[in-house]
């Protein structure tokens, strides 16, 4: 337990300094051309008042209450089903959907929406702009799923 919380700190205080630098350094709804000579990949500095990829957009409240409540429950069923899981993948993965989670709502809190400044695509193809809190969800969310079809296979075996 002691590991996931150091975890989750460190993802957290990642995610909330890279948005401060973005914030102090870059202009609300401008960017930075990394690669000059693709326009491959830019930081950003942008809010997301909805949910995914922008959807639902100026409803930061009720999004930030959702989130709260949400993370409450998992946090309390993490917490309660933690020594029932038997494979620490699933600790932490579940570890950086809250970590994820939290860095999000500390955003809704205090910038009002959250900072998005990771952009990468070809000239205007672009994927919409996210952070290291989304690539935390996401990358928990594949692990899990890659985790159960892998339960499953062997159930089956």
């Amino acid at each position: 337990m002691k590991k996931m919380i150091f975890l989750s700190i460190i993802i957290i205080a990642l995610d909330q300094s890279t948005k401060f630098l973005v914030d102090k350094f870059i202009d609300y709804n401008s960017y930075i051309n990394i690669i000059p000579f693709c326009n491959f990949f830019n930081i950003t500095n942008i809010r997301n008042t909805g949910i995914v990829f922008g959807m639902f957009k100026y409803r930061n409240s009720l999004f930030s209450f959702l989130i709260s409540s949400l993370l409450v429950i998992v946090s309390l069923w993490f917490r309660r089903n933690l020594t029932k899981m038997h494979n620490k993948t699933q600790r932490y993965a579940f570890c950086l959907i809250i970590s994820g989670g939290f860095g999000n709502l500390i955003d809704r809190l205090f910038y009002k929406g959250v900072v998005d400044f990771l952009d990468f695509g070809v000239n205007y193809l672009r994927w919409p702009s996210f952070n290291i809190a989304d690539s935390c969800i996401c990358i928990a969310i594949i692990i899990i799923f890659v985790d159960v079809l892998k339960f499953k296979k062997n159930r089956r075996s």
